[in-house]
């Protein structure tokens, strides 16, 4: 009986400490900020949907989602990473033979496609900007490091 009370002592320390770590987290996914979940818009129809550490940003030009990728969020920090790009994006349309105008392109792709690396590196690299959420109201400020210039950009939840 006291083997029995130990082994339940044992198991009520492990399931407390498991549930500790777990929820060390907001909940969302690692490194996410839940309250950036949802469509954000700045003009009609561009913006950015955010889930959960997946993101797509659209533009009221195309009508459809450009690219799309991950994201991580820290200290006010959101750091975005471009995985796919559509064809729209690329200005590629059904008359572009050598292009699928409903896919989506990854670096491996347009790598195969004779894009050069040197764009492609630029084209999906990691970018961090700051963003804060009031209400209904994402603000995300752009730093350009080369030119010192701030820009920045408040989108509605939609």
């Amino acid at each position: 009986m006291a083997n029995r009370k130990n082994w339940l002592g044992v198991l009520v320390i492990v399931l407390v400490f498991g549930m500790m770590v777990v929820g060390c987290g907001d909940g969302s996914g690692s490194g996410t900020d839940p309250a950036l979940n949802g469509t954000w818009v700045i003009e009609g129809e561009q913006g950015y949907k955010f889930n959960n550490g997946k993101f797509e940003v659209f533009s009221s030009d195309a009508g459809k989602a450009m690219g799309k990728g991950t994201y991580t969020t820290s200290d006010n920090k959101i750091t975005m990473t471009i995985t796919h790009f559509s064809s729209i994006y690329l200005g590629l349309g059904e008359e572009t033979n050598s292009f699928d105008s409903s896919k989506w392109y990854t670096k491996a792709d347009l790598k195969a496609l004779g894009v050069p690396d040197d764009n492609l590196d630029i084209m999906f690299a990691p970018y961090t900007s700051t963003y804060s959420i009031s209400g209904n109201t994402l603000t995300i400020t752009d730093i350009d490091e080369e030119e010192g210039d701030t820009h920045t950009q408040t989108y509605t939840k939609k």
